[in-house]
């Protein structure tokens, strides 16, 4: 009989289809210990967790120690909540590969081709990848083939579907899902448990974000409930309304008004409402930006016409438009720049009717569709506090001569949640702050560079400041380097986040949950320095 391996490979591929396949059996990768979903994922807070794991796995009890790594934080949701590393806590995913055989022996490690895990956000029903395109980071993404990694292909099949790809005007790389490396554990831990052990460290913390534009909102394409209360939330200048006679009415309109200030609001509820509708179409929708939707809402407040004086018989003799008053009025009466052109108050604000507040709605929340584009930045990879991930490990084992490796997936692990990492039950990090009798030794540690105007301003007299007057930063045209100690800075934040905290647990009585402080032994004094000998 001929060996297949004395073969041309030419004639090996034609003779594969007609020879008898050895028959494989079942082999599995199944979370350590017989265990199902919740029992994957492990949780160590050694700062050598790697090491103690092993020490875990070799000791008789190896099955009740694992189980006391898995008692952990379950939301009023029954979702499993990780930590973090800087909350001291190290996420690991334990499996077992066995073959299904009499007596279930475990899969020879030198048979795994390949492992991995991936971590996968829960969309529904459905799974998304973090998946990347070479260089360019396409982020979460729905896998149509959760049960399929890309595994690098045959130099020749690579050439073929790149001149394909060329022909199709297909992306250079395809996609592909991040993976995470599975670890075999060392010999000496698997002959201890007489199984064929792998490892994997969870990552639960990222850097990376997204290259792609975020998911935008359509705020025109809320559901009912959602849009109701963003129209509620806008303005009664850019809905339909009654008309109605203008607070301050004809008078020259300047930047004291504070015109934001809740006193100024409470003491003319019209002047505020002006006010609110100036910083929102300034600010929010940023009627004054050049986006196309910024135009199409100064388009229809161009629509309104507002009378700034009257004759004595009461007919209009000067007037603007709605859309003109934004553009001059928002800048005074929000930035606080100086009337330079005298403009005044308009007599009233006429009559809007449904129609056109139909249109102030739609052109108002097609800017904030653009402002969320603008301002959301790039998808994080675990930004979202609230997003659900599972787990998943793979292996690639090794076939016999002349068949291609099988890929075997795990099951996944239970749904979990990151923590955010203000949420950690880790001990708190202590800060040494110095004995006031040693203030003096502590040396400037960091330096600001300040350009000249802010140098002149803090020339000022801060008491001005202290009373809402504008302090100038005309003076010396000179920049300055200012050295400060991190201790005193540190003590200084201290007292004042004190202060406040007690004013505010007033209304909030927050104090017992923010602050603890336990008392402590008078650490020793520090050995007074002396000069050499």
């Amino acid at each position: 009989m001929v060996s297949l391996a004395l073969l041309h490979p030419a004639e090996k591929r034609l003779m594969m289809p007609k020879m008898t396949r050895e028959p494989m059996h079942d082999i599995q990768l199944r979370p350590l210990g017989d265990g199902n979903s919740r029992s994957i994922i492990v949780t160590s807070s050694a700062q050598d967790f790697v090491d103690a794991l092993f020490e875990d796995l070799k000791a008789p009890d190896w099955r009740a120690r694992l189980d006391s790594m898995r008692r952990r934080r379950v939301g009023s949701d029954g979702v499993l909540g990780v930590g973090l590393p800087m909350h001291r806590r190290f996420q690991i995913a334990l499996f077992e590969a066995w073959c299904a055989g009499p007596g279930r022996p475990r899969l020879d490690p030198a048979r795994i081709a390949g492992s991995g895990i991936v971590v996968r956000r829960i969309s529904g029903s459905q799974r998304e990848g973090w998946m990347k395109r070479g260089k360019s980071v396409d982020g979460w993404t729905l896998l149509t083939r959760p049960d399929s990694t890309r595994a690098a292909p045959d130099p020749a099949n690579a050439a073929i579907r790149a001149l394909i790809d060329r022909q199709k005007g297909a992306p250079a790389k395809p996609a592909a899902e991040t993976i995470h490396a599975l670890y075999p554990a060392p010999p000496d831990v698997c002959a201890a448990i007489g199984r064929t052990v792998l490892f994997a460290v969870i990552p639960v913390a990222s850097n990376e974000t997204s290259d792609l534009p975020p998911p935008g909102v359509d705020f025109q394409a809320l559901p009912a409930g959602d849009r109701a209360e963003m129209v509620r939330h806008l303005s009664e200048y850019l809905k339909s309304r009654r008309q109605a006679d203008m607070p301050r009415a004809g008078e020259e309109l300047a930047s004291n008004w504070n015109i934001l200030d809740a006193s100024t609001a409470a003491a003319d509820g019209r002047l505020g409402a002006v006010g609110i509708f100036l910083y929102q179409a300034m600010v929010e929708l940023d009627a004054l930006g050049s986006s196309r939707a910024s135009a199409d809402l100064m388009a229809v407040l161009g629509e309104i016409r507002l009378p700034t004086a009257e004759d004595s018989l009461g007919r209009v003799t000067a007037a603007m438009d709605a859309a003109q008053f934004v553009r001059t009025a928002a800048p005074i009466l929000i930035a606080r720049e100086a009337n330079s052109i005298g403009l005044v108050m308009p007599l009233r604000w006429p009559e809007v009717s449904d129609a056109l507040g139909e249109r102030l709605i739609s052109a108002a929340l097609g800017c904030l569709t653009e402002q969320y584009k603008v301002r959301v930045g790039p998808e994080g990879k675990f930004a979202n506090d609230n997003a659900r991930y599972v787990v998943r490990g793979f292996i690639r084992v090794s076939g016999h001569d002349g068949c291609p490796d099988r890929l075997l997936w795990s099951m996944e692990s239970e749904p979990f949640r990151i923590l955010p990492w203000w949420d950690g039950d880790s001990p708190a990090i202590t800060i040494s702050l110095p004995d006031l009798s040693n203030l003096k030794r502590t040396k400037p540690s960091v330096a600001f560079a300040m350009p000249p105007a802010i140098g002149n301003l803090l020339k000022g007299d801060m008491k001005k400041l202290k009373d809402g007057e504008k302090l100038s930063t005309a003076g010396p045209e000179i920049a300055w380097l200012c050295s400060f100690s991190i201790p005193f800075i540190t003590i200084c934040a201290f007292i004042v986040l004190n202060i406040f905290l007690t004013l505010f647990d007033i209304i909030f009585r927050w104090m017992m949950f923010i602050k603890i402080c336990i008392p402590i032994p008078k650490p020793p004094a520090p050995p007074a320095s002396g000069g050499s000998g």
